[in-house]
């Protein structure tokens, strides 16, 4: 039996996001820490980034004049490009405004941050309530998001950096086959318009 994808709901991301508002941090010191692991959940919410290719993005990788941020996936060793949602591109202007550097998320000693898990990120699902999520569960809600919203399976699978579809569907196919199965019983609460004309 598939098991089920466990991806944030609309609620869930907005709880998130509260608790990730830098002003909302009673220590000025983790206002800092709090933004910028803000701006990794959209990165990987809005774009489908696992967390170390959030970590070592640089500014020269993203292109604000055509919306797109160039990646190279060492897990599948390809390059590809990731369309930017109009929230994710006003986080990342506003980041460069603030943020200098080559890095996106520059560590504190020069170079890239070093991420597996953003304890800021891990500590906002905790006061959130949202216990049962890890950093992953973000790129399956991208991938969620998509599908439900009838995107092709083969697009998803590009965006997300998969070497064969087969991975994208394997992982995906229930969640699919759901929403499917949702949508086609959606037609009976449609009202059937009569569309024969009635001859007197």
């Amino acid at each position: 039996k598939d098991k089920p994808i466990r991806y944030l709901t609309d609620d869930e991301e907005q709880k998130i996001l509260r608790e990730l508002d830098p002003f909302s941090a009673k220590d000025p010191k983790h206002k800092k820490g709090r933004q910028a692991a803000k701006d990794i959940f959209i990165l990987m919410i809005d774009a489908g980034f696992r967390i170390n290719e959030a970590s070592v993005l640089k500014w020269s990788d993203v292109d604000f004049e055509n919306g797109v941020i160039y990646l190279y996936r060492s897990k599948v060793s390809n390059d590809d490009f990731i369309p930017m949602t109009n929230r994710l591109r006003t986080t990342l202007r506003n980041r460069q405004e603030a943020v200098a550097g080559e890095y996106v998320f520059p560590g504190r000693h020069g170079g890239h941050k070093t991420i597996q898990n953003n304890r800021a990120l891990e500590a906002a699902f905790q006061r959130a309530g949202i216990t049962d999520i890890s950093t992953h569960n973000m790129r399956k809600t991208f991938a969620t998001r998509l599908l439900s919203r009838g995107a092709a399976i083969t697009d998803v699978q590009h965006l997300l950096g998969h070497a064969s579809v087969k991975t994208t569907e394997k992982t995906y196919a229930a969640f699919v086959k759901n929403e499917r199965f949702k949508q086609t019983i959606d037609l009976l609460d449609t009202p059937v318009v009569p569309t024969l004309k009635v001859v007197r």
